[in-house]
Order: structure tokens, then C-alpha cells, then sequence
């Protein structure tokens, strides 16, 4: 199963650092966070930086993108400034 890294608020909100979560794409974990943790931890995912294996899922497939047992997926969040 891919592991599932939480940073930030997301961390706080799930009370883990990271788990293992059956999951076949990034939809599927996005919904499993919602499932898990509530509507407001799947807002909090779905405004993070999204990673697979430290490449952006906006890169690969967005939220299509297929996930592997041996994957890492890191909810990051979003910093700006200026």
C-alpha cells in the first residue's frame, strides 16, 4: 500500500505523520482521507501540493494519478509570499 505523508494543518487535523493507505490513485486516497478524517481535512489535502515520489501530480495525471504499493504520497502545504 502506498504510504501517506501529512504536514502542516493536515497533520494536526488526521493526528498522524504519515500511514499506510489502500489506495489506487490520488482520487481514491483524497476520498479515503475524507472517509477517514471529515470534510474538512479533504478540503485541507485538496489545497496541498500533492506529491508522488517527490514529482507534483500536476505533472503527471492530477488526480487521476495511479498510485503503487511501493508509492509515497505527501500532502504538502501551500506557501506564498512576496
Amino acid at each position: 500500500m502506498p504510504r501517506v505523508y501529512y504536514y502542516g494543518s493536515l497533520r494536526e487535523m488526521t493526528g498522524k505523520k504519515d500511514e499506510e493507505l489502500d489506495v489506487a490513485d490520488v482520487k481514491n486516497c483524497l476520498n479515503t482521507v475524507r472517509q477517514l478524517y471529515g470534510k474538512e481535512a479533504y478540503k485541507e489535502a485538496k489545497r496541498s501540493l500533492i506529491t508522488l515520489n517527490g514529482v507534483s501530480i500536476l505533472s503527471i495525471d492530477n488526480f487521476k494519478t495511479k498510485t503503487k504499493p511501493e508509492d509515497e504520497v505527501r500532502f504538502l502545504p501551500i506557501c506564498g509570499g512576496g
